[in-house]
C-alpha cells in the first residue's frame, strides 16, 4: 500500500493521523493518551510510508506517552516489527540476488528507508542464527 491508501484505510480506526511539522530529526510520533500519530509533513511518501508504519506498530503495543521518549526495547520492537510487515522476504531475496546486494536500489525497489532496510536484515540474520 502506498502512504495515501494507508492513510485512507485508517480514517475510521481509533487512532487519529496527522501531518505537522515535527522538530528537525524526528520524523514521526505516537501519543498513548490522546490515540495520536504525527508524521512530518517534509518527508517524502516513502518516509512517510515508513514512519507511521513505524508509528502504528508503538499504537499496536500501547507504547509511550507523549511525555516520556520511547524505551529502548519499545523503540527496537517496533523498528523490527516495521521493518517484517513492510518487507516480503521472498521478494526481498530475489532484489538481493538482482542487485547484488546493493542497498540502495534494494530500498528503493522495496519504496522504504534504508534504516528500514537495514531493520529488516538485522532481523533475518537474527532470524538465522537461531535456526
Amino acid at each position: 500500500m502506498t502512504y495515501g491508501q494507508m492513510r485512507k484505510a485508517l480514517y475510521d480506526s481509533p487512532v487519529t493521523i496527522a501531518s505537522a511539522l515535527l522538530p528537525e530529526g524526528m520524523w514521526g510520533a505516537y501519543c498513548e493518551s490522546t490515540q495520536a500519530i504525527l508524521i512530518d509533513r517534509r518527508l517524502t511518501y516513502t518516509a512517510k510510508r515508513c514512519t507511521l508504519v513505524h508509528e502504528l506498530m508503538h499504537w499496536r503495543h500501547g507504547d509511550a506517552a507523549c511525555d516520556r521518549p520511547c524505551r529502548g526495547r519499545e523503540e527496537r520492537r517496533a523498528r523490527r516489527e516495521s521493518a517484517l510487515f513492510l518487507i516480503e522476504p521472498m521478494r526481498y531475496g530475489l532484489l538481493e540476488q538482482m542487485y547484488e546486494g546493493n542497498s540502495w536500489n534494494i530500498a528503493q525497489e522495496l519504496e522504504v528507508t534504508q534504516q528500514v532496510l537495514g531493520d529488516f536484515r538485522l532481523a533475518m540474520s537474527e532470524r538465522v542464527c537461531i535456526i
